[in-house]
């Protein structure tokens, strides 16, 4: 009876992680986990119940064993010394970015609570191998498990292709995200579910290939139908195949490029390991009449959205591949145990590149789940995991399907341990396959980590071992490998009785701990983000460990302090106030020190911590150097922690502006050369505090972009002569190359200031360099038109002569050479229109013409650009002026109307 509990169990779990969310968090895992520790007790249970423990031996017994020890090794180890430096004292003298230390062993974790919810998931997939590996003994077991499984994909795969066909969103109850256009089924994300679904087919092929050999014609449909055997035959027929192809015609409409990929690596994979074996055309077959199928069907509807995406895939893949390059140092940094599984995410903003913009997104993942692995659990980890890949090579397809080695727990050697039994091998096969396919999609995504996928690689694993460590004939099955086994009497019971109420007690922990954590996710938004103050209570009060609950109440209290302090809603006398605002941060600073000792590689908890430190040294009357002691420490622990974010250098700059003038310009520099865009409100924060002029320049690095961007800004903010000495200095550190545009820039701030002389010298040096550039002929012309000079219509001329010269090629060339997009950007805020185009610089002849009341050589000129664009509402105006002012009254009062 235990038995048929544990077993039952176990088949709940495997339909409840898929349909339920993937089980990924909340209740849906909570309700996994309950079920896996049901299964788990009602086996051990059993084994009690028939006074006997038995253990049937497996390939994955000591890499399994050994990963688990490797990870309570870090868990023992933990991450001491980073709660250390994260909660240390200021250092004697204020700095930018912190040293980070970088222990080989004294971290095992960076962030120990995560890396326990990994263990557990992980014990969670070992735990579904062997329930399969001890409960699935017969042919008949085996059967009805993977009929399951393919009939759950395909009654999935079904009801996403109606509901994603039909435009319906019944499935959508099932989700808390939206599926954003792709078939997402009941998963969160339609990459796993495509992983999920190419596992299935991957096993349903095999399946299939296990059937067909052997079997002659089958019965009419009458016969069929006639009784329950043969219906039950009839379903082992004909539902797998369509389940397969339904389940494929899904896969693509997820539009998942690394679901399509690692579904043809399986297949690819299947029929090399049944060629191997003497199985390949019918693997041929099978496959080929798969692809058909989904051919006709999706052509039929059309592969266009899919081919959409894999156009797409060459920038993914860009970004895919700096996000693999920029992980690669944290092994170099934590080489032996790695940074603790689980734990990628704690540590990643520390390594992540600018070019990933690390101030507007943020990866948890590294989107590779084997170099995730690698990183998580170091050194010692790769060689387990390489352990556990090969000895799963060397038994199950080494040795029992080709026949060439020795099973590695006593499964037998050499040709006599090779499984020649078509179904066993075509099951085995495509249980494997469907882990290669797992395999391939984890080096382009992170689907192991979602349950769903996990548990069901997990079965597939223990499906290829009971296939092939197991004669499945009918009513005659008979285990071929070592089962450690002990008859439980007299004292023995007792002791395992003990043994067992201990396990019990461990599995109901595991159980209490996962519904807390499900009951404090319920509390969270759809995200799982807390974002009130009361819902920061609930879930701490349910997850102590929960940082970001305790980030929000801390600043929740951060800010009622500010508001008593300032006597908002209060009565109380300015002591009385202080005071309790005091107790107040008191209490948020304790909060945000938990949050560090839980994550002390967090940035933002540092980085909030300093403002919290800082609104404290108000509160408290403490000013000057000394009270940013802590603000600045911890600011510069954020620094330290994620060197590439723009946004961590600016707020220290506002910390130290004011009273550290020299590590304030510093962060800001930092911040400018990191993030271009925080210029505005950096020049907004110096103009408050009041800069010289050298101080100006030392705000932003020392490039002719920058430096021209900082005078631009300056200028708009009516800082003239500090604008210009910017200006002035982007055109000393300009390139020889660029030079004559940032004089062109530097004139045209020169000429809004008044200052046509400095002007019209800085544009004549300019045309020494590039004398056929009609823009700077154009400027020039501006310049010596303001002043009065009669050469202006010279220059004029000189810059419409030039741009009709450019013309003659096709596409005109600009007459600068703009390489840097920034740059781009900072000339076109100065200077409007086309200037590839003669009509610009016709029209700016145009009108000095009709300024200085040259009227027929105006009439020429505008009544060329009309005929050009004869919409031209100025050009037909100035026409009609300088038609009425040469007299021509007639034709004026045309151009007017």
């Amino acid at each position: 009876m235990l038995t048929g509990l544990s077993r039952a169990s176990l088949y709940a779990l495997l339909l409840w992680a898929p349909l339920a969310w993937a089980a990924s968090r909340g209740r849906p895992l909570a309700i996994a986990v309950a079920l896996t520790a049901l299964a788990l007790a009602a086996a051990l249970g059993g084994l009690l119940a028939e006074r006997r423990l038995e253990w049937r031996h497996t390939p994955l017994d000591l890499p399994l064993g050994g990963l688990v020890v490797l990870v309570l090794v870090q868990l023992a180890v933990g991450h001491r010394p980073l709660v250390r430096w994260a909660l240390a004292p200021p250092p004697p003298a204020p700095e930018l970015a912190a040293p980070f230390p970088v222990p080989w062993l004294g971290v095992g974790s960076v962030k120990p609570t995560q890396t326990l919810e990994s263990l557990l998931l992980f014990l969670l997939y070992a735990a579904v191998y062997y329930l399969v590996v001890h409960h699935v003994r017969t042919r008949r077991q085996v059967s009805r498990l993977v009929l399951t499984l393919l009939s759950l994909g395909g009654l999935l795969a079904f009801l996403g292709l109606v509901e994603h066909l039909t435009g319906g969103g019944w499935l959508a109850a099932w989700r808390d995200e939206p599926s954003g256009g792709r078939l997402t089924a009941t998963f969160v994300n339609p990459d796993h579910f495509a992983a999920w679904l190419a596992m299935l087919i991957c096993l349903g092929v095999g399946w299939l290939v296990a059937r067909a050999r052997g079997r002659g014609p089958g019965p009419s449909l009458a016969q069929a139908l006639a009784r329950l055997e043969r219906r039950e035959e009839a379903a082992r027929r004909f539902l797998p195949l369509v389940a397969v192809v339904t389940m494929a015609l899904a896969l693509v409409f997820t539009l998942s490029r690394g679901g399509v990929l690692s579904l043809g690596l399986g297949l690819l994979g299947l029929v090399w390991l049944l060629s191997g074996v003497g199985q390949l055309r019918p693997s041929l077959a099978l496959t080929a009449a798969l692809l058909v199928a989904v051919a006709v069907y999706g052509g039929w509807i059309a592969f266009g959205p899919l081919l959409e995406r894999f156009v797409q895939s060459h920038e993914a893949g860009l970004d895919r591949w700096g996000l693999y390059v920029s992980s690669v140092p944290l092994l170099r940094d934590f080489p032996l145990l790695g940074v603790g599984l689980g734990a990628y995410g704690g540590i990643y903003f520390r390594y992540q590149p600018l070019a990933d913009a690390p101030h507007e997104v943020y990866p948890p993942y590294a989107h590779n789940d084997l170099l995730q692995f690698v990183v998580e659990t170091g050194v010692v980890g790769a060689a387990l995991g390489a352990w556990l890949l090969i000895r799963l090579w060397r038994d199950l397809v080494r040795t029992h399907l080709y026949g060439r080695g020795a099973c590695p727990v006593d499964g037998g050697e050499g040709p006599a341990a090779r499984r020649n039994d078509p179904y066993s091998v075509g099951l085995a096969v495509g249980a494997l396959a469907g882990v290669l396919a797992m395999l391939a999609h984890g080096t382009l995504d992170f689907g192991a980590r979602m349950p769903a996928n996990g548990i069901l690689t997990a079965a597939l694993l223990g499906l290829a071992t009971v296939a092939l460590h197991t004669r499945l004939v009918g009513g005659k099955e008979q285990l071929l490998t070592a089962v450690g086994s002990r008859p439980l009497a007299g004292g023995a019971w007792l002791g395992a009785g003990a043994a067992f109420l201990v396990v019990l007690v461990g599995l109901g922990l595991w159980v209490a701990v996962t519904v807390r954590g499900a009951l404090a996710d319920s509390l969270t938004s759809a995200a799982g983000r807390v974002r009130t103050p009361g819902e920061a209570d609930g879930v701490l009060a349910l997850d102590r460990a929960s940082v970001s609950a305790r980030q929000v109440r801390a600043r929740a209290r951060q800010d009622a302090a500010f508001l008593l302090w300032q006597g908002v809603g209060s009565a109380a006398s300015p002591q009385e106030r202080r005071r309790a605002a005091t107790a107040l941060l008191g209490d948020g600073r304790a909060d945000r020190h938990a949050a560090l000792a839980l994550a002390p590689t967090n940035p933002f908890v540092h980085h909030q911590l300093a403002w919290h430190e800082e609104a404290a040294a108000v509160v408290e009357g403490r000013t000057g150097a000394a009270s940013l002691a802590v603000p600045l420490a911890h600011a510069a622990r954020a620094i330290a922690l994620a060197p590439e974010n723009p946004r961590l250098y600016a707020s220290l700059a506002r910390l130290a502006l004011r009273d550290l003038p020299p590590l304030g310009l510093q962060a800001a520099r930092e911040a400018v050369r990191r993030g271009p865009g925080l210029l505005p409100e950096l020049v907004e924060l110096a103009r408050s505090v009041g800069l010289t002029e050298a101080e100006w320049l030392a705000l932003v690095p020392d490039t002719p972009v920058d430096r021209l961007a900082l005078g631009l800004e300056l200028e708009d903010r009516r800082l003239a002569a500090e604008g210009l000495a910017a200006c002035r200095a982007a055109r000393n550190r300009a390139a020889d190359l660029d030079r004559p545009l940032f004089r062109l820039m530097l004139a045209l701030a020169l000429g809004r200031a008044g200052r046509d002389d400095a002007a019209q010298g800085e544009l004549q040096e300019a045309l020494g360099a590039d004398r056929t550039n009609p823009e700077l002929h154009r400027a020039l012309g501006e310049v010596r038109a303001r002043r009065g000079d009669p050469d202006a219509l010279e220059s004029f001329r000189a810059a419409l002569t030039f741009s009709e010269q450019r013309a003659r090629v096709q596409p005109p060339p600009a007459p600068f050479t703009i390489r840097d997009a920034r740059l781009a950007g900072l000339v076109a805020q100065r200077v409007d229109g086309d200037w590839t185009q003669p009509a610009r610089y016709r029209r700016a002849l145009a009108r000095h013409l009709l300024e200085r009341k040259l009227w027929d050589q105006a009439v020429a000129e505008w009544r060329a650009l009309a005929a050009a664009d004869g919409r031209d509402a100025e050009a037909r105006f100035a026409l009609g002026a300088a038609f009425e002012g040469r007299g021509d009254a007639e034709d004026a009062l045309r151009e007017y109307r």
